[in-house]
């Protein structure tokens, strides 16, 4: 008789049972009206409950990090508060535990982004990338078309490569977060967004990319900037345009490829 291999137990999760009785306690918080009197007590009291979970995941983090241990349990436990308000048991998949940790484990890998990106990157890229935030929006819609580059740098009155280094750290900033589930959500990203978000290098020559995805048919070339002009993720492009997440990955894997093969033989994409 073949033998199953153990199953390997999440260590953030005790399956001694030792959150075992708090389920029922986290169904009748839910029911509670918000202005229940006794809401703030049992809401507190699950909150204290649940802050080992916190304590662990940030403890077994704490030897890795230069800065604030302190710090880094404080982003943990407000994880805790906000997994307590937000869990929704009609809508949940599984225990509390199972939308808790990820929530605190996310929470912990963007604490750690924010403070390389507070340490590694100078002031002034940190307020130039605020400003072409501020600027994208306006200039895409005055122009019609996401603005390149040169025309940020021109808007903003700096060098180009100025703007250019501004980008690249703030792409890098971005690229930190895709290990961290979104918050209140138990989902890594990268369950949510397609594999096709890999190629993300094909669109960074906007100059030789301009002429070509202007000749893309209306619906491929609008999916295409608002993924990766608008940041938008699969799923919301989808909603906006009332096909499924996975219709919107096989449209960008096509029109990516077309790009591709126009770049390596100058022909229009059309």
């Amino acid at each position: 008789m073949r033998t199953l291999p153990a199953h390997r137990a999440d260590p953030d999760v005790r399956p001694d049972g030792e959150f075992g009785d708090q389920l029922e306690r986290l169904h009748r918080l839910a029911r509670l009206p918000a202005d229940d009197p006794a809401r703030d007590a049992l809401r507190d009291d699950l909150i204290l409950t649940f802050l080992p979970v916190a304590e662990r995941i940030a403890g077994r983090h704490a030897s890795a990090t230069p800065w604030s241990r302190e710090d880094l349990r404080q982003a943990a436990s407000e994880a805790v508060v906000r997994a307590v308000d937000r869990w929704d048991p009609e809508r949940a998949q599984g225990d509390f535990l199972g939308y808790l940790v990820p929530c605190v484990r996310g929470e912990v890998l963007r604490w750690f982004r924010d403070q390389s990106w507070s340490v590694r990157v100078p002031r002034r890229l940190k307020e130039l990338s605020v400003a072409i935030r501020s600027a994208h929006g306006p200039m895409a819609q005055r122009l019609g078309s996401a603005p390149r580059p040169s025309e940020l740098a021109r808007e903003l009155g700096v060098d180009i490569e100025e703007v250019l280094e501004a980008l690249h750290a703030e792409e890098n900033h971005r690229a930190a977060t895709l290990d961290a589930p979104a918050p209140g959500d138990e989902r890594l990203p990268g369950e949510q967004l397609g594999e096709i978000d890999r190629q993300l290098e094909l669109v960074e020559d906007a100059e030789t990319l301009r002429p070509l995805i202007a000749a893309l048919p209306e619906r491929e070339r609008r999916i295409l900037l608002l993924r990766f002009y608008g940041g938008r993720t699969q799923s919301q492009i989808g909603e906006e345009l009332g096909v499924s997440q996975m219709h919107v990955s096989r449209l960008l894997s096509r029109t990516l490829a077309r790009l591709r093969a126009a770049m390596l033989d100058d022909t229009p994409p059309g």
